[in-house]
């Protein structure tokens, strides 16, 4: 009897740690999609009102949404209107956050412009949307 009651005991705990986690995962994903969105309507804004030039894709981090900021990037730009976070940058190749946001028609994809992503967006015949660790070949 004792053993079955600590067998439940920590089943119910277990599940009940991973639906938490699994929450949690979800409103962070959530969270950085509405930061990438609020910083690109940011820098339009900016544009718009002739703060900003609009001939590079960089995002000054004046524009930077609090949820980016967390991230610590070295730059934030866009990429085809999508949000790519810098994190780091090693021997030509930067690596971090690629962020696809709602407003969005390009659906990044392996090989375009020197990207790769894990996970892939593109399975089998399904494209998935969201947020994507990157790496991308630079050339200085």
């Amino acid at each position: 009897m004792r053993l079955t009651f600590w067998l439940v005991i920590n089943l119910v705990l277990m599940f009940g740690l991973t639906a938490c986690q699994k929450k949690s995962n979800v409103e962070n994903t959530t969270t950085l999609m509405n930061a990438a969105q609020q910083t690109y309507a940011n820098r339009v804004r900016a544009i718009n009102a002739g703060k900003e030039n609009s001939s590079s894709n960089e995002i000054h981090e004046r524009y930077w949404a609090p949820a980016i900021r967390e991230l610590k990037p070295i730059k934030v730009y866009t990429h085809r209107v999508n949000i790519v976070v810098v994190q780091k940058v090693r021997d030509n190749v930067e690596e971090g956050k690629y962020i696809n946001i709602i407003i969005s028609s390009y659906l990044p994809m392996d090989g375009v412009d020197g990207f790769t992503f894990q996970p892939n967006p593109q399975k089998g015949n399904q494209y998935h949307h969201g947020i994507f660790d990157y790496q991308r070949t630079i050339n200085n």
